[in-house]
């Protein structure tokens, strides 16, 4: 028996007139509205393998693909894993879809986005419909190195790595086609937030997202998020979707949460089929059901557990006592040390930490070395913090 595995979602996506053959159009389930009418040939579609069974993976159940010919296929769905996405065809802007889903927390949100924009001289790209070649590899280069490093950090791996290069070849096209985009938040010219997403009739799909981690304490991600939603609203995108993986932001952005789904599809009068179908169906049934109780999650870390971890970053990461230290008690004559310079790169994250934590622009803080490799001073408009490097 032959079988054909076909990834539905990463095919609509990432694919010019990417659905499947097997089906003729795309509706959307919440109204009924056509997401995508197959081409006119697809009405008439017949497939001269009679023996084959298709397994269609990651279809999401708030999309309804239609057999192109319904008469000759029959059709099983097992549900999967959960999706996430944000449904905002009955918001007029972020703000009140905001205010919907997170109530009285929507002002945490929107403090990430004053307080980031208070700290840094912040602007913020969308590359949709236009990009030229330098300036894709130096955004897509800056998100592979911020995916590295913040794995990196976790101690843990990023799946989407693993195919890097396919991502970095089909985006360009995509993007200057209107089929992709790439949203950056920049700090001056230096990309601190990046997310590769995909567009398919009126859904923007985040698929790739990363920051920079000395950023941390400003909520990027929720930024970006709040941004997109933004211009998703403004640009007559009903969908802001952000995939699968069952994660706590995913959760609390999401107002619209279903299930992926695998459908089992195969000629009705080809007996085979149907009973290979009934086993397939069993075992996908079983996946889900030990997905559901973690079991792969709890397989891993005994994998996890039982390889020699090789040395990451992080064990020659510095580590530091802070202090807050009056005016009175600060006597350094020496010039304050270039923000940008390597020599003190260890300490941007405190630095960008301390702006948070008082409000203050980046350009009025000031670093001094007082003990040289040691000890460190940051002095801003309201408060002094002592550094000393104790690793």
């Amino acid at each position: 028996m032959l079988k054909e595995t076909i990834n539905f979602f990463d095919e609509i996506f990432e694919i010019e007139n990417g659905l499947p053959s097997i089906y003729s159009d795309i509706f959307f389930a919440k109204d009924n509205k056509s997401l995508y009418l197959g081409e006119v040939n697809k009405a008439m579609y017949k497939d001269t393998s009679i023996n084959k069974l298709y397994n269609v993976e990651f279809v999401p159940d708030y999309m309804v693909p239609k057999l192109a010919n319904p008469d000759l296929f029959t059709v099983k769905k097992v549900s999967h894993v959960r999706g996430y996405a944000a449904y905002l065809a009955d918001f007029s802007d972020v703000d009140s879809y905001l205010k919907n889903q997170f109530k009285s927390n929507a002002k945490t949100i929107k403090r990430y986005v004053n307080r980031l924009e208070s700290c840094f001289n912040i602007n913020y790209k969308l590359y949709y419909g236009r990009i030229d070649r330098q300036e894709y590899e130096f955004v897509m280069n800056a998100l592979e190195k911020m995916k590295e490093k913040r794995f990196d950090q976790r101690e843990d791996q990023d799946q989407s790595l693993s195919y890097w290069d396919h991502t970095y070849k089909i985006a360009f096209d995509l993007i200057n086609n209107k089929r992709a985009s790439l949203f950056v938040i920049y700090d001056e010219q230096k990309p601190i937030e990046i997310s590769l997403n995909y567009h398919f009739n009126g859904i923007l799909y985040s698929s790739n997202s990363s920051y920079d981690i000395d950023y941390s304490k400003f909520g990027l991600g929720h930024v970006e998020i709040y941004k997109q939603i933004e211009w998703c609203i403004a640009n007559n995108h009903s969908v802001f979707e952000m995939g699968r993986g069952d994660l706590e932001y995913k959760r609390r952005w999401s107002n619209l949460i279903y299930n992926y789904e695998y459908h089992l599809i195969y000629q009705k009068k080809y007996l085979g089929a149907k009973l290979y179908s009934g086993i397939l169906e069993n075992l996908l049934k079983l996946k889900a059901f030990l997905k559901s109780k973690n079991v792969p999650i709890y397989w891993q870390r005994i994998k996890s557990a039982t390889k020699i971890k090789q040395k990451s970053h992080k064990e020659f990461e510095h580590k530091f006592i802070i202090e807050i230290i009056t005016d009175g008690a600060f006597r350094h004559k020496n010039m304050p040390i270039d923000r940008q310079s390597e020599s003190i790169s260890f300490l941007k994250k405190l630095l960008y930490d301390f702006a948070y934590s008082n409000i203050e622009h980046i350009s009025g803080i000031e670093v001094f070395e007082i003990e040289k490799n040691r000890s460190y001073l940051i002095k801003g408009q309201t408060q002094i913090q002592k550094i000393t490097v104790i690793t």
